[in-house]
């Protein structure tokens, strides 16, 4: 899976994933150098995983979201079956 950057304070997210966390914390180092003086926000950053999926543009909608339609289109047949 690989790995994003992302800086709490300035609400941000990196717009690269790297497969390595290193080149991830290159990014946050680099990051903290140019928008916050070389030190670590009060608010929290930091490099977290994210699934090969969430490379996308967010339109997809999430598993949760197809079962619950798959349930709701259950319910709905069992009571036009009667």
């Amino acid at each position: 899976m690989p790995y994003e950057a992302w800086c709490g304070p300035c609400d941000v997210v990196s717009p690269e994933r790297w497969e390595r966390r290193a080149d991830a914390e290159d990014e946050l180092v680099a990051h903290r150098r140019e928008t916050h003086g070389g030190l670590r926000p009060a608010g929290g950053d930091g490099v977290r995983r994210v699934h090969a999926e969430a490379r996308g543009d967010g339109y997809l909608p999430a598993g949760s979201f197809w079962a619950l339609l798959f349930l709701l289109a259950l319910v709905l047949a069992n009571c036009w079956g009667r």
